[in-house]
């Protein structure tokens, strides 16, 4: 029973790690995203930038498509960081980015688009967010479960 309890506060705690690295991740790409309306012509060289009233509901769209399209990197990750040298905070956020090239492919998946279609519009920002993200998760969860794997296998 203790064991099983144990099993779930991981499962819990590694959850919780990748909520937070989805939040960073998308509100980072947001940043990087919307930087150019900074200029002093208001970023108003791309229609995207000159209006950006619809901000709160394409981020809430895309926090929750970046939430299922991250989640099978996010897995591979978890099992590739099994392995030595997974200790530092520079693997797991350049697995981020990975990830965030790897979203993009099974979103294009998902609409039924070929993957070259993905023009470098959407990429460029998610490869700092993925970046970020995947150090957000290294920063709340990844640290701690490396110690204590440590610790279990000492």
């Amino acid at each position: 029973m203790n064991r099983l309890v144990a099993w779930f506060g991981r499962v819990a705690f590694i959850s919780l790690g990748y909520v937070i690295a989805v939040l960073v991740a998308v509100a980072a790409t947001f940043f990087v995203l919307l930087l150019p309306t900074v200029l002093p012509d208001g970023g108003a060289w791309g229609s995207f930038y000159r209006s950006v009233r619809g901000v709160g509901f394409v981020y809430q769209s895309v926090l929750m498509t970046t939430f299922l399209t991250a989640l099978p990197g996010f897995l591979l990750t978890l099992l590739v960081a099994r392995g030595p040298g997974w200790n530092r905070w520079l693997p797991f956020a350049c697995a981020g980015a990975l990830n965030a090239i790897l979203a993009l492919l099974v979103l294009s998946a998902w609409t039924q688009t070929t993957p070259l279609n993905i023009s470098a519009a959407p990429l460029l920002p998610c490869l700092p967010g993925g970046f970020s993200g995947g150090y957000a998760y290294w920063a709340v969860t990844g640290r701690f479960l490396i110690k204590q794997r440590g610790a279990v296998s000492a």
